[in-house]
């Protein structure tokens, strides 16, 4: 009885190591499989979509000698105007803004753009860089980029005008904000 019980009990501790042989070389066979499959990437989305890639390499599209003639006549007249709130203190073309209530144009003269900007004592006339956009923004806001050194005027987007106006030069990628403009 004792031998017959050896032999089952053998034979159970066999198969059950049998069990563990043939477990372990699945995991290790399906892990070996698992690593040598692709890596899948995944895209980050972009915070502002509007917003680009400040860089002094993208320059203005030309404008038909035509077009340029009209517009010309219509010199006084600015292109676009409106109203935005700066919520907090900011720099332009090296002067300090402080926190309240602007009036924002947009008009063209015979060297090119100009954005000026009045309210709160301050009255600038900028030149700017003007890049046309692909599609219409859905509000003219002002870009505000925020930077270890403060937030700076960065650009005015336009509506209307189907263009982006950069008021400087920097390529700081820096996290940029939208005021609207109303």
């Amino acid at each position: 009885m004792k031998t017959l019980k050896l032999k089952i009990e053998s034979k159970k501790e066999t198969k059950m190591k049998m069990t563990a042989v043939v477990k372990t070389s699945l995991y290790v066979a399906a892990l070996g499989l698992a690593c040598m499959l692709p890596v899948t990437a995944r895209a980050q989305s972009d915070v502002m979509p509007d917003s680009f890639a400040f860089s002094a390499d993208e320059a203005p599209a030309a404008r038909p000698a035509l077009v340029a003639a009209v517009d010309d006549v219509n010199q006084t007249q600015d292109d676009f105007q409106g109203k935005v709130t700066l919520p907090y203190n900011a720099k332009c073309a090296g002067k300090n803004l402080k926190a309240g209530q602007y009036l924002v144009s947009v008009k063209l003269e015979a060297t090119g753009r100009v954005v000026t900007i009045h309210g709160d004592g301050a009255d600038m006339n900028i030149r700017v860089r003007e890049v046309p956009t692909n599609r219409r923004a859905s509000q003219s806001a002002l870009l505000v980029r925020n930077s270890g050194h403060g937030r700076t005027l960065a650009a005015v987007s336009v509506e209307g005008l189907n263009a982006m106006f950069y008021l400087g030069t920097s390529a700081s990628q820096a996290l940029t904000e939208r005021l609207p403009i109303s």
